[in-house]
Protein backbone atom coordinates (compact mmCIF):
# COMPACT_ATOMS: atom_id res chain seq x y z
CA UNK A 1 0.00 0.00 0.00
CA UNK A 2 1.33 3.35 -0.82
CA UNK A 3 1.45 6.52 1.33
CA UNK A 4 -0.67 9.22 0.95
CA UNK A 5 1.74 11.59 -0.77
CA UNK A 6 2.89 9.15 -3.16
CA UNK A 7 -0.98 8.53 -4.42
CA UNK A 8 -1.49 12.05 -4.20
CA UNK A 9 1.57 12.27 -6.45
CA UNK A 10 0.21 9.57 -9.00
CA UNK A 11 -2.98 11.63 -9.37
CA UNK A 12 -1.50 14.54 -10.01
CA UNK A 13 0.94 13.57 -12.85
CA UNK A 14 -1.71 11.81 -14.44
CA UNK A 15 -4.88 13.56 -14.27
CA UNK A 16 -3.57 17.21 -14.20
CA UNK A 17 -0.13 17.34 -16.14
CA UNK A 18 -1.37 14.54 -18.33
CA UNK A 19 1.13 11.92 -18.16
CA UNK A 20 0.30 8.75 -19.58
CA UNK A 21 0.63 5.61 -17.05
CA UNK A 22 3.24 4.00 -18.41
CA UNK A 23 5.65 7.08 -18.07
CA UNK A 24 4.27 7.54 -14.23
CA UNK A 25 5.06 4.17 -13.47
CA UNK A 26 8.24 4.13 -15.16
CA UNK A 27 9.68 7.60 -13.20
CA UNK A 28 8.36 6.54 -9.87
CA UNK A 29 9.48 2.52 -10.55
CA UNK A 30 6.03 1.10 -9.69
CA UNK A 31 3.80 -1.20 -11.81
CA UNK A 32 1.33 0.15 -14.21
CA UNK A 33 -1.37 -1.84 -12.34
CA UNK A 34 -0.86 -0.36 -9.32
CA UNK A 35 -0.86 3.25 -10.87
CA UNK A 36 -4.30 2.44 -12.51
CA UNK A 37 -5.81 0.80 -9.36
CA UNK A 38 -5.18 4.20 -7.44
CA UNK A 39 -6.76 5.99 -10.34
CA UNK A 40 -9.52 4.42 -10.50
CA UNK A 41 -9.91 5.39 -6.48
CA UNK A 42 -10.41 8.52 -5.02
CA UNK A 43 -9.13 7.80 -1.95
CA UNK A 44 -7.79 4.87 -0.83
CA UNK A 45 -9.46 2.27 0.91
CA UNK A 46 -7.32 0.56 3.89
CA UNK A 47 -8.05 -3.26 3.97
CA UNK A 48 -8.93 -4.73 7.30
CA UNK A 49 -8.31 -8.69 8.06
CA UNK A 50 -9.98 -10.33 10.32
CA UNK A 51 -7.68 -12.38 12.93
CA UNK A 52 -7.05 -16.15 11.72
CA UNK A 53 -8.00 -18.52 13.80
CA UNK A 54 -5.50 -20.73 15.54
CA UNK A 55 -7.30 -23.97 16.03
CA UNK A 56 -4.29 -25.49 17.20
CA UNK A 57 -2.93 -22.86 19.90
CA UNK A 58 -6.00 -23.13 21.43
CA UNK A 59 -6.18 -26.98 22.40
CA UNK A 60 -1.82 -26.60 23.07
CA UNK A 61 -1.88 -23.03 25.49
CA UNK A 62 -2.72 -24.20 28.23
CA UNK A 63 -0.60 -27.78 28.65
CA UNK A 64 2.24 -25.60 27.50
CA UNK A 65 1.65 -22.97 30.36
CA UNK A 66 1.45 -25.92 32.76
CA UNK A 67 4.82 -27.51 31.36
CA UNK A 68 6.58 -24.37 31.65
CA UNK A 69 5.53 -23.60 35.54
CA UNK A 70 6.44 -27.26 36.19
CA UNK A 71 9.89 -27.10 34.51
CA UNK A 72 10.36 -23.27 35.95
CA UNK A 73 11.67 -24.12 39.39
CA UNK A 74 13.86 -27.07 38.11
CA UNK A 75 16.16 -25.04 35.53
CA UNK A 76 19.09 -23.26 36.12
CA UNK A 77 20.31 -20.34 34.21
CA UNK A 78 22.32 -22.82 32.09
CA UNK A 79 19.73 -25.46 32.01
CA UNK A 80 17.00 -23.08 30.00
CA UNK A 81 13.98 -24.08 29.27
CA UNK A 82 14.50 -24.21 25.44
CA UNK A 83 11.55 -24.10 22.56
CA UNK A 84 13.38 -27.14 21.21
CA UNK A 85 12.62 -28.89 24.55
CA UNK A 86 8.95 -27.91 24.91
CA UNK A 87 8.00 -28.88 21.34
CA UNK A 88 9.20 -32.85 21.70
CA UNK A 89 7.60 -32.78 25.60
CA UNK A 90 4.02 -31.69 24.06
CA UNK A 91 5.08 -34.01 20.61
CA UNK A 92 5.65 -37.23 23.19
CA UNK A 93 2.53 -36.41 24.71
CA UNK A 94 0.12 -36.65 21.21
CA UNK A 95 0.06 -32.52 20.30
CA UNK A 96 0.67 -31.83 16.78
CA UNK A 97 2.31 -28.44 17.28
CA UNK A 98 4.87 -26.66 15.35
CA UNK A 99 8.25 -25.31 16.67
CA UNK A 100 7.71 -21.32 15.29
CA UNK A 101 4.58 -21.87 17.61
CA UNK A 102 6.10 -22.59 20.73
CA UNK A 103 9.05 -20.04 19.65
CA UNK A 104 6.50 -17.57 19.37
CA UNK A 105 4.90 -18.10 23.01
CA UNK A 106 8.15 -17.94 24.83
CA UNK A 107 8.95 -15.14 22.72
CA UNK A 108 5.99 -13.25 23.86
CA UNK A 109 6.20 -15.04 27.65
CA UNK A 110 10.16 -12.95 27.90
CA UNK A 111 8.64 -9.80 26.63
CA UNK A 112 5.81 -9.51 29.28
CA UNK A 113 7.88 -10.20 32.19
CA UNK A 114 11.03 -8.18 30.91
CA UNK A 115 11.77 -5.77 33.65
CA UNK A 116 11.12 -1.90 32.90
CA UNK A 117 14.24 0.27 33.12
CA UNK A 118 13.45 4.72 33.03
CA UNK A 119 16.78 6.28 33.00
CA UNK A 120 17.53 9.08 35.07
CA UNK A 121 18.39 11.96 32.59
CA UNK A 122 19.22 15.61 34.07
CA UNK A 123 19.68 18.63 31.67
CA UNK A 124 22.44 20.95 32.91
CA UNK A 125 20.60 23.64 35.50
CA UNK A 126 17.42 21.55 36.40
CA UNK A 127 18.40 20.16 39.68
CA UNK A 128 21.53 20.19 42.06
CA UNK A 129 22.06 18.53 45.41
CA UNK A 130 23.82 20.81 48.34
CA UNK A 131 25.70 18.98 51.85
CA UNK A 132 26.45 21.34 54.29
CA UNK A 133 28.74 19.00 56.82
CA UNK A 134 31.57 20.34 59.76
CA UNK A 135 34.84 18.49 60.19
CA UNK A 136 37.58 18.74 62.88
CA UNK A 137 40.26 20.55 61.31
CA UNK A 138 43.03 20.78 64.33
CA UNK A 139 43.71 21.37 67.56
CA UNK A 140 43.73 25.40 69.18
CA UNK A 141 45.84 26.10 71.90
CA UNK A 142 43.55 28.51 74.45
CA UNK A 143 45.24 29.67 77.78
CA UNK A 144 46.29 26.39 79.53
CA UNK A 145 44.02 24.05 77.76
CA UNK A 146 43.30 22.52 74.40
CA UNK A 147 40.26 23.24 72.33
CA UNK A 148 39.27 21.37 69.16
CA UNK A 149 38.69 23.59 66.25
CA UNK A 150 35.51 22.65 63.96
CA UNK A 151 35.68 23.90 60.35
CA UNK A 152 32.40 23.97 58.21
CA UNK A 153 32.29 22.85 54.54
CA UNK A 154 29.31 23.39 52.11
CA UNK A 155 29.72 21.65 48.90
CA UNK A 156 27.03 21.15 45.70
CA UNK A 157 26.98 19.05 43.04
CA UNK A 158 24.63 19.51 39.53
CA UNK A 159 22.87 16.53 38.96
CA UNK A 160 24.05 16.36 35.45
CA UNK A 161 27.22 16.25 36.73
CA UNK A 162 29.32 13.51 39.01
CA UNK A 163 31.28 16.55 39.97
CA UNK A 164 31.09 17.98 43.36
CA UNK A 165 31.73 21.74 43.70
CA UNK A 166 33.53 22.34 47.19
CA UNK A 167 33.48 25.36 48.53
CA UNK A 168 36.88 25.15 50.37
CA UNK A 169 39.03 23.75 47.33
CA UNK A 170 38.49 24.65 43.70
CA UNK A 171 42.00 22.60 43.04
CA UNK A 172 40.03 19.02 43.96
CA UNK A 173 37.58 19.59 41.34
CA UNK A 174 40.37 20.89 38.61
CA UNK A 175 41.97 17.74 39.57
CA UNK A 176 39.02 15.21 39.00
CA UNK A 177 38.37 17.06 35.77
CA UNK A 178 41.87 16.37 34.32
CA UNK A 179 42.05 12.89 35.41
CA UNK A 180 38.62 12.46 33.71
CA UNK A 181 36.64 11.47 36.68
CA UNK A 182 33.72 14.44 35.91
CA UNK A 183 30.75 13.33 33.31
Amino acid sequence: MLRMDQVHVIRHKVLREGASIRQVALELGLSRNTVSKYLEQSVPVRRTYRRRQRPVWSRVQSRLEELVAEWEPRTTAKQRLTGVRLYRALVEEGYQVGLTMIYQYLRERRRQRAEVYVPLIHRAGDEAQVDHHHFQSGVLRVGQGLRRRKAYDRSARSADSSCPYPRHSRRFVSRQQAQGQCR
